[in-house]
């Protein structure tokens, strides 16, 4: 289950780098800010609901004439020397462990800045959604639907800030931020992550600042309160701060530039073909998922297995593929082998290396039957390839017409020194 989150992390995490870098490079210069502060929520939605979707689709695989005889191509399988199956079980084991670490530490950030703001709340003086606490430093910001400001803030420009907080309110910025907190939380590794919370705080200001002036705050001087609290102290990750220093300059430059035409929008479509190729690479799966189909024919007990005789016959492609251990990419079959194969020492000595096809038939059980090699290279390595390929687990059968048959299959074993 945890390798399947880690898979489930790093796909998503491909998803929103692509689509942030999309943003970055067509979209963040427009001033269309709602659009763009939809597109980056959109984005972090899409990255997380894509990899979890199961699309089906008739996926038959590459097909190999060898010997008169028709079998599926399987992904080539390389074997290494240098590389052990206790080596690659530590990966396997640690990664997961690593991800599991970071996911807590990510966790417990998100957490203490949470108390944090629930702290300040119970200790500060709420006046409806504005709570005033005892602070030096000039500070306001907006979290969790309330506006939080120093008491050594004052006057006119405790209202204007208090007014410009409000704003993100309304808008429902805050929201948007618990997102961008999951997103890092899940992501915690993934770079892009933390840009696109970092993006969305920019829209998040851009189209507060578009409120206050087009609300009647005279641009300069509006401008002049901006640098004039240029807020020096960190603020919490789930807020929108009144002037913080690294986005003062575009925040200055955005008020001030011209609007963006309607056409520019047009832009997005060119993201279309991007996120087909998003789902067909993490959404879509083949259909060659017969576990199910063969459970259903044998439900009745070993009496019904009995009664079903498949026929002698052995198909090249059927309606549902064999797979191995339900993965539909045989990633897994090639880890299996790399797990337990061993390059032969006398091989290694002589230098010899190649690739060794093995034809084999996955049987209407689920059995590896007679393999056989169909492109040799060297006994010794011959006899490695074979061995394996003997000694493989059971598979989930080839469905045809709803009943598991017979398939051929074939898999190339690279031998490599190097």
């Amino acid at each position: 289950m945890m390798n399947g989150i880690l898979v489930y992390a790093v796909e998503s995490s491909i998803c929103l780098t692509l689509l942030w870098a999309f943003y970055e490079i067509a979209l963040r210069r427009d001033t269309r800010h709602r659009r763009n502060r939809y597109w980056l929520l959109g984005s972090m939605l899409f990255s997380l609901v894509v990899p979890l979707l199961n699309i089906q689709i008739d996926a038959p695989g590459t097909v190999l004439q060898t010997g008169g005889l028709v079998s599926l191509l399987l992904p080539e399988m390389v074997v290494n020397p240098s590389v052990s199956a206790p080596h690659t079980g530590f990966f396997a084991g640690i990664l997961p462990l690593v991800y599991t670490c970071g996911l807590i530490i990510a966790a417990g950030s998100m957490m203490t800045g949470a108390a944090g703001l629930i702290k300040l709340t119970l200790k500060g003086k709420k006046n409806g959604r504005v709570i005033v606490f005892d602070s030096d430093s000039p500070v306001c910001f907006s979290a969790f639907g309330y506006v939080f400001i120093s008491s050594s803030v004052f006057g006119s420009d405790a209202g204007r800030m208090i007014n410009h907080e409000m704003k993100h309110i309304g808008l429902g910025h805050h929201t948007d931020l618990l997102m961008a907190g999951l997103i890092t939380t899940v992501q915690w590794f993934n770079p892009a992550a933390y840009l696109i919370r970092r993006s969305l705080q920019s829209v998040h200001e851009y189209e507060a600042d578009s409120e206050c002036i087009t609300g009647g705050e005279d641009l300069v001087s509006y401008q002049e309160l901006l640098l004039a609290y240029v807020f020096r102290s960190p603020a919490p990750v789930f807020s929108n701060t009144f002037s913080k220093r690294s986005l003062l300059k575009n925040r200055i430059i955005m008020m001030t530039k011209k609007r963006t035409g309607g056409s520019a929008s047009l832009k997005m479509i060119l993201a279309i073909p991007l996120a087909m190729v998003m789902v067909l690479l993490f959404s879509c799966k083949d259909r060659s998922d017969g576990q199910k189909e063969t459970e259903a024919v044998t439900e009745k007990g070993a009496t019904a297995t009995e009664e079903y005789v498949a026929p002698d016959e052995v198909f090249m492609v059927v309606e549902k593929m064999p797979v191995f251990r339900n993965d539909t990419t045989y990633a897994a079959l090639g880890q299996w082998i790399g797990e337990n194969v061993k390059y032969p020492d006398e091989a290694a000595k002589k230098g010899i290396q190649g690739r060794v096809f093995v034809r084999f038939t996955i049987d209407y059980k689920g059995n590896v039957k007679d393999p056989e090699v169909v492109r040799s290279v060297d006994p010794l390595l011959d006899s490695a390839a074979l061995d394996v390929i003997a000694r493989c687990p059971q598979w989930s059968p080839g469905i045809q017409g709803g009943k598991p048959v017979n398939v051929g299959m074939t898999v190339p074993i690279s031998f490599a020194l190097n």
